[in-house]
């Protein structure tokens, strides 16, 4: 019973290692993406995968074989802690992408709040098109809701992010008197700061309904609350391809947010 158990654990891990690889290459081949979140999938994967298919009996001098041994036992750890660590912020993650939906029937106990990406020339990328849907899909049906499209002007774009998005939704039936324009804002952080100064400015309900990807619901929730602001989330659609990439980066991001002192120094309410 115990080697059965054994060897459908190994199995298991087996299964998620080439899991971790999938989802690691498929961004880097496909997409070109290199960042935090595929790398470390790709590192994780094979360390996995090297655990599973070395065979210490096979090395020969003594000495050698126990220093594998304890560096083993070591590597074991490590990646046990990162799977507990990254399944305990997924949780988190979950609970705000789709347990934090706005309650309100109507739309007008809150603003809502696209986050910016990436845009390709005056078009938005395929993960600003996701977040926009969602956006029009919930202003489309809350005719009283209101929403800030935040996003600026990164060196190699033509135009700001907000520019883009407001057009989007514009170009698809919203009320251009409907939604506001933050124009400044480079990262997650300032997308928030600065739509609330434009609540404040335009006396816009105060509740945030922060329009973002799945991954992102949870950081996007922090910086609100940092900033003094409840939030809700609306989530986008998943696109599976770059979802594990992106989950794994945002668990990254959250950790950094957590144990990096004084992440929030310059967010504060002014």
């Amino acid at each position: 019973m115990a080697f059965s158990l054994i060897k459908i654990f190994k199995i298991l891990c087996c299964f998620f290692s080439v899991l971790c690889l999938v989802c690691g290459i498929v961004p880097l081949v496909f997409f070109g993406h290199v960042n935090p979140g595929n790398i470390s999938l790709i590192i994780y994967g094979m360390l996995l995968l090297f655990l599973l298919l070395i065979k210490p009996y096979s090395i020969r001098r003594k000495r050698l074989r126990k220093f594998f041994d304890i560096s083993k036992k070591i590597l074991i750890g490590l990646l046990a802690v990162c799977f507990i660590t990254g399944v305990f912020v997924s949780a988190f993650m979950i609970k705000y992408a789709f347990f934090n939906n706005p309650a309100d029937k109507s739309g007008d106990s809150g603003t809502v709040v696209v986050l910016g990406c990436k845009i390709n020339g005056t078009t938005p990328s395929l993960t600003l098109a996701g977040r926009l849907d969602a956006a029009y899909k919930y202003l489309n049906e809350h005719p009283n809701s209101v929403a800030i499209v935040s996003g600026g002007q990164g060196w190699d774009e033509e135009v700001s992010e907000a520019f883009v998005m407001k057009n989007y939704l514009v170009e698809r039936g919203i009320e251009e008197t409907r939604i506001f324009m933050e124009e400044k804002s480079v990262n997650t952080d300032e997308n928030i700061k600065f739509s609330g100064e434009i609540i404040k400015e335009k006396g816009l309900p105060k509740t945030m309904y922060i329009v973002t990807d799945t991954f992102h619901s949870l950081r996007g929730f922090l910086f609100a609350e940092k900033n003094g602001y409840a939030a809700k989330n609306i989530s986008s659609d998943i696109f599976w391809p770059l979802f594990g990439e992106y989950w794994v980066r945002d668990i990254l991001g959250v950790l950094h947010m957590k144990l990096t002192p004084n992440w929030d120094l310059n967010i504060q309410n002014s």
